[in-house]
């Protein structure tokens, strides 16, 4: 592993300050987009207004049409990688998130007797010319590939699945619009987002983003994260001769870039609003997300297949908010776990406002309750 340069152990709240500090939430940031997000490791993209409330709390004046022109250009794109979901990450760092994520997103969901193998590569090299100009839907795509996928229902579904987020199909940009509620529309990416870098490069980079983004943090982190195999990312470590070396307070053994920040814990957190689904919770192995999400709460906020928008208070998870919104008023409306005091309703209500305001800009009328 790599040369320790110290075995300092770091507190929870030392984790926190540095988690808080790498995701532009202890103070925003005055990068561009692109720039934001590829430090920030790409965006969860599950539900399309996500992204751009994830921005619109990390970055100096964001505004939706910041997000939305390299979107319609093409030099952000969405996509199925990080544990088989929906991600925007730039056009420049697809290819090696395409590639390092690949195993991970078909061994996610992989029923007995699924095809595999040239069978499987024939259905994906279909599909992939049947999309290379117009979009397609999921359902034209079941329609192509009928014939094709034989077995039941299960296989057929799995097919379906496999040969969009296996094959590596994307979205069409208007799907990544914060307005879309449409039908997904995939299509085959152009040729200058199919340029595959080499396998060391690609595990390479996605372990100095993650870390960049996330750390200190474990191999065990990066891999609950990406979805990818423990290996390569092990390999990709080992080979980084940069890395600090630290402990957490559970003997946890964390890797972090030399120069990343890490504030002290004394460190003042001003409050925040996360996006549901926001990777700022989803960024850790499920028992290691206490460094901002308190043991208490995950039932809370992370159930089924839902991830709620949550606000921080001194940096950790403090409520969960919802956004009623109507012609005349548009409300954020807050749900604390537990007793606020009066200077963070003070600023919880400041900072909601401006973010109603923000998802809700024809309304007349905006607010917050808690």
């Amino acid at each position: 592993m790599p040369r320790a340069t110290t075995d300092r152990v770091l507190s929870l709240r030392e984790l926190n300050r540095a988690l808080l500090a790498r995701q532009f939430l202890l103070a925003r940031t005055d990068n561009d987009v692109l720039t934001a997000v590829e430090r920030l490791a790409g965006l969860q993209a599950q539900f399309p207004p996500s992204p751009y409330v994830a921005l619109w709390s990390r970055l100096v004046r964001f505004e939706r049409a910041h997000l939305t022109k390299p979107l319609d250009r093409m030099m952000i794109v969405k996509a199925s990688l990080m544990r088989a979901t929906l991600h925007l990450v730039s056009a420049r760092e697809y290819p090696s998130y395409a590639l390092a994520t690949r195993d991970g997103r078909m061994q996610a969901w992989r029923p007995p007797g699924a095809l595999a193998g040239p069978a499987l590569e024939r259905i994906q090299r279909r599909v992939f010319r049947f999309a290379s100009k117009t979009p397609r839907t999921r359902e034209e795509i079941n329609a192509l590939i009928a014939d094709e996928a034989p077995g039941g229902e299960l296989i057929r579904r799995w097919v379906s699945w496999a040969v969009v987020a296996g094959g590596a199909l994307i979205w069409e940009p208007a799907g990544a619009h914060f307005e879309h509620r449409k039908l997904a529309r995939y299509v085959a990416p152009p040729a200058f987002l199919r340029t595959p870098p080499g396998e060391p490069e690609a595990y390479d980079l996605i372990v100095r983003r993650y870390l960049g983004a996330f750390g200190p943090a474990s191999v065990a982190d990066l891999a609950g994260w990406s979805g990818s195999r423990v290996p390569p990312l092990r390999a990709a470590v080992e080979r980084r001769t940069d890395l600090r070396r630290f402990q957490d307070e559970k003997g946890r053994e964390l890797f972090d870039l030399a120069g990343a920040p890490r504030p002290d814990a004394a460190t003042e957190a001003p409050v925040r609003y996360l996006a549901r689904f926001d990777a700022a919770i989803l960024g850790h192995a499920p028992p290691e997300r206490v460094r901002i999400l308190p043991e208490q709460y995950r039932k809370a906020v992370i159930h089924a297949a839902e991830v709620e928008p949550t606000f921080l208070v001194d940096g950790m998870v403090a409520g969960t908010w919802r956004l009623a919104a109507r012609p005349r008023e548009a409300v954020l409306q807050l749900r604390p776990f537990g007793r606020l005091g009066r200077a963070a309703r003070s600023a919880l209500a400041e900072e909601g406002e401006r973010l109603v305001r923000f998802l809700a800009p024809d309304s007349r009328v905006h607010g917050v309750r808690a």
